[in-house]
């Protein structure tokens, strides 16, 4: 009997409901087991309360790390989608002291269910908001408890670990293949701030505003790096400014000496001093690949550059370094060899900007605390090498060595030229100025009454500011030379050739030596403009031991002190004058000693308490802005005219005289003369007066007197021999005004000498000064 073929199918297609249902009644039971279980999950939320575990977790930080976490409110644990805590505002002190550490007010911290299944832990997010974090970096002194602290739960003693080395390596690797592995997929600190104590320097860094963004993290990993933050350096001044951080960076800690590498590493400053000037900066440093492992550090392609910006008319700096390596084994740190520029831009200087190249190598030993810095430049206003040294880190000691050909100071650091200078040397004469300019009410002198005395700027100092000395003092800064006090310097410098402040100087030699507060410059010695300076210079900060209570007279012990002594031999000082000042109204050959002392917490306060004395004796020597003979020959032109003549100082007239001494006293900031000394031929020269060095004000008299002559017989001649007549110059350096009065020397005259009046004393007045300075006789 055969079977019928299309029936083959039908009895499979009955056996399929069965399987069907099968199926449908395991996803019911899987789908009531999933409810079973998130229902039992759910009852275990209600009814689980983590808090009560808030006292077991405080003592097991408190158990396991000496530190007193402090959870002020309530903790929240959920279970979906993930496992999740939230922790409330907490508090967590230094180690075995109730002082904060860290502090946070909120945090998340979000966990992957599944591979805690096989002891791996997966933090999927961790969020701290407002974290504070305080810490003190310690001196050498207090730092071996810190270690000791450090490494006590790491290691047993001493004695113990150098024996069991080689026992610990099996038990270590074990206990590493044991360890739970962990990592977070996204780290996030917001609205962060941290706080660094430095114990050395007694400064503190704040950083606030902390924006801290990263990529998975873990033992072993590769991740972008992204903080900005706000920084504060509390010193004085203080430096506000903000930071940002960029770079990509590789983790390994599974070796046996974790690894720590950056590549395209970004840092970047931009702030401001929040001092008087509040000049803002900004600085950058970039390396192509950083790496650290165990003890060693080192950097490649480093670039590094900082630079202010200047007002609008004022000046910016530029300071660029580059290095192809760094090198750092834990104790020593090495750099072969550095290029850097510095760069000015003013308008003041030539072109408006100068550029230094230099070129140097430094090394670092942390261990025997010294470091080294060579320097070399060849630029075409600077070329030297130096050398310095630098031992005991804490309390720093300074040693340098300066070997330079030609070192042009000015071309960097250019100083504003006195205003008073440029107009002598622009000014053109202007002989017929004083006429116009008489005083009122005082007649005009007639034919011959040219300006006898004629200057732009009779006096060699800056023109001052148009405010009262009084508001200048009072708007200056006052000087900061708190540095001084724990710097100790020793060095010396060779320059071949100087400039400085429009000075030229060769063969120039100083010892510099600094230390408890105070500096000094000596011996100090040049060639200075065919003669030879020597001299010495001592500046001490306030308070220093020694630097009071030496009876330099009043106004000294207050401020920083300073003091002087220089000797010039043989200098030209007319050379001198117009290097340094721009001025012409001095020109002669000789010598100057000068020993000045003062003290004042700003440039106003020194000034008015400088007191010493300055002698000098000078050859040859020209007084540009008045011509003597024209002061005695115009004596009858002012006779009739009233006796009196005033005007403006003019430049147009030179006296050469055959020397020129004297002595000016200096004292609350008022140089004093009363013995000048001079000669020209048949004349002789005295004066008397005083020069306020604060408010730049001259008041003084100019006496010129007939010189003795044994071979004159005139009757005038032996009336007016060593009657001294007055020219008086006064008023602001630069706007320096003269008067002659012959009133009293009329009267003197008839006094000593009545019986020789009459008419014909004017007549043979005017007969012996036209023989006698080369005029024509009426």
């Amino acid at each position: 009997m055969s079977a019928d073929p299309g029936s083959t199918g039908a009895p499979a297609a009955q056996a399929q409901p069965p399987l069907a249902a099968g199926r449908r009644r395991l996803l019911v039971g899987a789908a009531a087991a999933a409810a079973l279980l998130a229902l039992a999950m759910a009852l275990a939320i209600a009814l689980f309360d983590i808090n009560r575990y808030k006292p077991e977790i405080e003592a097991a930080v408190r158990t396991h790390s000496g530190r007193t976490l402090h959870l002020n409110g309530d903790l929240a644990l959920s279970f979906f989608p993930r496992l999740a805590v939230d922790l409330p505002a907490s508090r967590l002190s230094a180690r075995d002291s109730e002082a904060e550490f860290l502090s946070f007010s909120s945090a998340r911290m979000e966990v992957a269910l599944l591979p805690l299944l096989w002891q791996e832990v997966v933090i999927e997010s961790l969020q701290l908001r407002e974290a504070r974090a305080t810490m003190t970096l310690p001196d050498k002194h207090s730092s071996a408890g810190e270690m000791d602290e450090v490494s006590s739960g790491a290691s047993g003693s001493s004695g113990s670990s150098v024996a069991s080395a080689d026992a610990a390596v099996p038990a270590t690797t074990a206990a590493a293949n044991r360890e739970t592995r962990w990592e977070i997929e996204h780290l996030l600190l917001s609205d962060a701030a941290l706080t660094v104590h430095n114990a050395v320097n007694g400064k503190t860094i704040v950083l606030s505003a902390i924006h801290l963004e990263t990529g998975r993290l873990a033992a072993k990993t590769q991740l972008p790096l992204g903080l900005t933050a706000q920084v504060a350096l509390m010193s004085q001044p203080e430096v506000l400014g903000e930071i940002e951080v960029t770079a990509r960076v590789d983790i390994d800690m599974s070796a046996a000496r974790p690894a720590l590498a950056a590549s395209d590493f970004k840092l970047g400053f931009t702030g401001r001093r929040d001092g008087h000037d509040r000049q803002p900066w900004r600085a950058a440093l970039s390396a192509r690949h950083l790496s650290h492992q165990g003890e060693t550090f080192s950097a490649a392609q480093v670039e590094v550059s900082v630079q202010t910006d200047g007002e609008p008319a004022t000046d910016a700096w530029t300071f660029a370094a580059s290095a192809e390596e760094i090198a750092f084994d834990g104790q020593l740190l090495s750099l072969p060899r550095f290029d850097a520029e510095i760069a000015r831009e003013d308008p003041r200087l030539p072109g408006g900007q100068a550029r230094l190249p230099l070129s140097g190598a430094l090394t670092l030993d942390t261990r025997h605390e010294r470091a080294s810095l060579q320097l070399a430049a060849q630029g075409s206003d600077a070329r030297f090498e130096a050398s310095i040294e630098l031992t005991n880190f804490a309390q720093p000691e300074v040693g340098f060595d300066l070997q330079a050909d030609r070192l042009n100071l000015d071309a960097y650091l250019p100083l504003a030229q006195p205003v008073a200078g440029k107009a002598a040397a622009g000014a053109k004469p202007a002989a017929a100025a004083p006429t116009a300019g008489s005083e009122p009410g005082q007649a005009r002198p007639g034919r011959a009454a040219l300006p006898i005395l004629r200057t732009a700027a009779a006096a060699p100092t800056p023109r001052p500011a148009p405010a009262s000395a009084a508001a200048s003092a009072a708007a200056e800064p006052a000087f900061d030379l708190a540095g001084l006090h724990t710097l100790r310097l020793d060095g010396q410098l060779q320059i071949a050739q100087l400039q400085a402040g429009g000075i030229e100087a060769t063969a120039v030699h100083a010892r510099v030596h600094s230390a408890d507060g105070r500096a000094t410059l000596a011996p100090l010695s040049a060639r200075l403009y065919g003669g030879q300076a020597d001299g010495e210079l001592t500046l001490a900060a306030q308070n220093t031991h020694g630097a009071t209570g030496q009876g330099q007279g009043q106004g000294q012990g207050q401020g920083p002190q300073l003091s002087m002594k220089l000797a010039l031999n043989d200098v030209d000082f007319g050379a001198l004058a117009r290097a340094a000042l721009g001025r012409s109204d001095l020109a002669g050959r000789g010598n100057v000693d000068l020993a000045l002392s003062s003290s004042g917490q700003s440039r106003a306060e020194l000034t008015r308490a400088a007191q010493g004395t300055a002698g000098f004796a000078l050859r040859e020597v020209a007084l540009v802005g008045i011509d003597l003979a024209d002061v005695l020959g115009q004596v009858k032109d002012i006779l009739n005219a009233g006796g009196s003549q005033s005007g403006r100082i003019d430049t147009s007239r030179v006296t050469r005289l055959s020397h020129l001494s004297g002595t000016v006293k200096l004292a609350a900031g008022v140089a004093r003369n009363d013995d000048l000394d001079g000669a020209v031929a048949k004349l002789a020269l005295g004066g008397y007066g005083q020069f306020d060095l604060l408010s730049s004000e001259l008041d003084y008299t100019l006496r010129v007197m007939m010189a003795a002559n044994p071979d004159e017989s005139s009757k005038l001649l032996r009336a007016l021999e060593g009657l001294p007549i007055p020219v008086h110059i006064s008023g602001p350096a630069d706007e320096l005004r003269y008067s002659i009065s012959l009133s009293d020397v009329a009267a003197d005259v008839l006094r000593r000498h009545s019986d020789d009046i009459g008419a014909a004393l004017v007549d043979e007045a005017e007969r012996f000064f036209d023989r006698l300075f080369g005029g024509k006789k009426k």
